[in-house]
């Protein structure tokens, strides 16, 4: 009897093992600003912010390491633990040499960079073993180990340890070299692992241990796994009016080219190579006609027109020149095609296009064996004449067509329309199959020129753009191959749309993982164009909130969500392993089957309520910010950090019991304290034009500065959690107005977790603490309340919402445990009971008061 369920216990951890996992494959690490910055623009870590650690009988502390590849900022502090009486241990690094040294001055240790890291391409392993009861100090650099004894070691009992840039008094240091940390643990000298830092997930300023939430603070962070989620500008400049691009898919090089030069940017070095074109010209004035062949390593610029213009010119680094001695001024028929270059045929594919007010649906095919020109169409199902489409490869003979813009007659002037449907077409003989095709949504988009495809995840990946306005941003999605779904992901990237005089694409750099965003545009058909381009590391995550760490410690109160997710999982797979076996036994008779019955879905209907959070038009701050458009579309992930919290402070002090708003002295003071007056209204006036933008397709929210402080209306149509809580706790603070539907309402807003708790700042923190103690004090008075009758699981709901808001309440404790006594499950509710124990006493370092008879009597 006991085997399967033990069996069951076992696949429930496993999957919360994987799901804690989910960044095992990804980049992760905290890279630290060296002396390419200022002093106070270098990063530090600080694992003791608040308070020392305090080891009796010693620590051993390891890490990972990793060496930028400038040899010229490898100078600095890699960490010093700080302990006692002015005593030190310093891990230094030079060009050339590791040195660990006391405050003697005396070297401990020394290898030579080379031994442990080939060219600084690898991670060097680094552990530091404090024995003090045997005042013995062991150190390992890689495969490099140093044994010293040593008298003084019990002045490092209770010890600071700060990576990279030193504030501490007397111990100050800016001197840090580029480098990489990751994996930091603790552990006691007995080996048992005490604090662990992987500095993957994080929070805002800094980044929680995984074992006791212990908080490290950092200062100027760069954090690699935030580089899957955001978009990152790598440069910009001005060439001539509609450069052509193309992607060297043999170097992981982007060329750009215009009349006067021909540019090479490698965005891995961010180093540029710039040739001025002697003799030549790019054949094209056109954007969009410039490839790379990979059979012979040569980049070609191409006209196609139906006249009799249709020629390839071919550009040569050693002559620095174009192999034609003209350039096409007339119009173009092909704007914004699709191409592709088949290396099995040895030839370029064109794809639709736009010229002389006609949309296309032709492919024109060259050869590069015979210089000829070939005019072909689709076979089986037909692609409507279009534009704007995007273009993804699943291998050498298939290729994805997306989208566009265009008419089915192919006429501009008869009833245009953006498209959304997904086309396979085979090669070479040009066979089309309709995958799918997606209802249009209410804010119309066309697709980037290229797409990147993941097979294995059944997906395509694709920078999306409204084509009606000039200025406006890319944002980047996730598309579904097998239906029509899509899902808005990372950041968005400014772009300014001309329709021709404007192009994006998009590369995918398979050997370093990482994505490329090229965009350019020109104001005007006589004016420069300015190239931008942007990386972001690949696989992407779905938005910024996936690499904010969720567990975290704010005073005594954590977010407790997975561990309450956890308990009520394993509580329906206990009821519903145990129903099983008492209905195959058939020691119960139908009316206790029944009766159990009505318990299980009491529970399974608590349950699924907390998981609704699909409304329209609504903005979430429980348990993370979330905002969805009156389409339910997530828009989340279109607030950059910084909008977000001029949204979120602007918002909380308009629904403050003052409902004031907030000054604009204070929100410059608040987010922008090193910026003039001036410089900070420029900000603020910017940012709020984005944040009403963002919010059209939401419905009615007003924001606007009355009487000089800036407020947040929002329309009765805008749900909002934080406001509805308010509203409910407000109504309920008279006793005689509180009813059980009201407590319930509040639970299930309340129960996603704490406010905004992915948002580590401190004027948060003021809000986080007020709504928390108006929730505990309300809901432990309910409980209370005898005229009020709640039934045993809804006082478990009750219970576990005061231990998300805190987690050590002994008054949720005591309610969770009786409750569950009642309902006869007394093992659950001894387990709940054990669990407190162990966090009160790991939090606290002392035995809770209070035995569980005491608990439940």
């Amino acid at each position: 009897m006991k085997k399967p369920l033990g069996i069951l216990l076992i696949f429930c951890l496993m999957i919360f093992g994987s799901v804690s996992s989910f960044t095992q494959d990804l980049r992760y690490g905290l890279e630290f600003s060296s002396f390419e910055v200022v002093q106070e623009k270098r990063t530090g870590l600080n694992l003791t912010p608040s308070k020392v650690f305090s080891f009796p009988n010693g620590f051993s502390l390891s890490f990972d390491l990793f060496f930028q590849s400038a040899p010229e900022y490898n100078f600095g502090y890699v960490f010093r633990i700080i302990g006692q009486n002015g005593k030190h241990l310093d891990f230094l690094a030079t060009r050339e040499k590791l040195t660990v040294v006391n405050s003697e001055d005396e070297v401990l240790a020394e290898c030579l960079i080379s031994e442990v890291s080939n060219y600084f391409s690898s991670f060097i392993s680094f552990q530091s073993k404090f024995d003090i009861k045997n005042e013995t100090l062991n150190i390992s650099i890689g495969d490099n180990v140093f044994i010293h004894t040593i008298s003084h070691l019990k002045d490092f009992k209770k010890v600071n340890i700060i990576f990279g840039k030193c504030d501490l008094l007397q111990f100050q240091t800016s001197d840090v070299p580029k480098m990489i940390i990751k994996d930091i643990s603790i552990s006691e000298i007995k080996g048992d692992v005490v604090y662990s830092w992987k500095l993957s997930k994080h929070v805002e300023n800094g980044v929680y241990d995984e074992l006791r939430t212990h908080f490290a603070k950092v200062e100027n962070p760069k954090w690699l796994l935030d580089d899957y989620a955001s978009w990152n500008k790598k440069t910009s400049f001005r060439t001539l009016k509609n450069p052509q691009i193309a992607y060297n898919s043999d170097k992981n090089e982007i060329a750009i080219a215009d009349r006067r030069a021909f540019l090479v940017y490698n965005p891995l070095s961010n180093q540029y190579v710039g040739h001025n074109i002697l003799s030549g010209f790019v054949h094209s004035n056109q954007p969009n006609q410039m490839i790379y062949n990979p059979l012979d390593s040569i980049y070609y610029s191409y006209s196609f027109l139906n006249t009799d213009g249709k020629d390839v010119a071919a550009f040569n680094f050693l002559s620095k020149s174009w192999s034609n001695d003209s350039i096409s001024e007339y119009g173009c028929e092909f704007w914004h095609h699709n191409r592709f270059v088949s290396l099995e045929e040895e030839c370029l594919y064109l794809f639709g296009g736009y010229g002389q007010h006609t949309y296309k649906n032709q492919v024109n095919k060259y050869s590069f064996k015979t210089g000829e020109w070939e005019k072909l169409q689709y076979q089986g199902e037909q692609i409507n004449p279009r534009y704007l489409s995007g273009l993804g490869v699943i291998d050498e003979n298939r290729l994805l067509l997306f989208g566009g813009y265009g008419s089915n007659s192919g006429l501009q002037f008869l009833s245009p329309k953006n498209y959304y449907d997904l086309y396979q077409i085979n090669l070479p003989d040009l066979t089309v199959k309709k995958i799918w095709e997606m209802h249009p949504p209410k804010d119309q988009f066309v697709i980037a020129n290229s797409m990147v495809v993941d097979t294995l995840n059944k997906c395509f990946y694709a920078l999306c753009f409204p084509q009606n306005r000039y200025e406006t941003s890319l944002f980047f999605a996730k598309f579904s191959l097998e239906k029509p779904e899509y899902e808005i992901i990372s950041n968005s990237i400014p772009f300014y749309f001309n329709d021709i005089l404007s192009y994006v694409d998009l590369f995918h750099n398979k050997e370093a993982d990482e994505l490329y965003a090229v965009t350019f545009s020109s104001h005007t058909a006589d004016s420069l164009s300015t190239v931008s381009i942007y990386s972001l590391s690949y696989p992407p995550l779905s938005s910024k909130t996936s690499v904010y760490q969720l567990l975290v410690k704010n005073n005594t109160r954590n977010n407790f969500i997975p561990i309450v997710i956890i308990t009520l999982l394993l509580i329906s797979a206990i009821i519903g392993y145990t129903y099983f076996e008492k209905k195959k036994v058939g020691k119960k008779s139908n009316a206790d089957v029944k009766e159990f019955d009505k318990l299980n879905m009491e529970e399974f209907k608590i349950t699924k309520q907390i998981g609704n959070r699909n409304k329209k038009q609504a903005i979430y701050l429980f348990g993370g910010l979330r905002i969805n458009d009156k389409n339910e579309r997530d828009i989340t992930g279109e607030f950059s950090p910084m909008l977000k919290q001029l949204f979120l402070i602007i918002l909380l002090n308009s629904l403050s019991d003052e409902g004031k708003g907030i000054s604009s002295t204070k929100l410059n003071e608040t987010l922008w304290p090193n910026k003039t007056r001036e410089s900070a209204r420029n900000n603020r006036s910017v940012m709020i034009s984005k944040i009403r933008q963002l919010f059209e397709n939401m419905g009615y929210i007003s924001i606007e500065s009355y009487n000089l402080s800036w407020t947040i209306k929002l329309g009765d149509e805008i749900y909002c959690d934080y406001r509805e809580a308010l509203s409910l706790i407000k109504d309920m603070d008279i006793k005689s107005n509180r009813t059980k539907k009201d407590v319930m309402n509040l639970i299930n807003i309340v129960s996603f977790g704490e406010l905004l708790p992915n948002l580590q700042i401190e004027w948060v923190d003021s809000f986080k603490a007020s709504f928390a103690n108006k929730l505990i004090d309300l809901l432990i008075d309910v409980s209370k309340q005898k005229e009020l009758v709640f039934s045993p699981v809804e006082l478990v709901s009750i219970a576990d919402t005061l231990l998300i808001y805190d987690v050590l309440n002994d008054d949720g404790l005591k309610l969770k445990c009786c409750a569950l006594v009642k309902m006869g499950k007394n093992g659950l509710a001894k387990a709940t009971y054990n669990s407190f124990v162990k966090q009160y006493n790991l939090l606290f370092g002392t035995k809770y008061n209070y035995t569980f008879t005491q608990i439940i009597s």
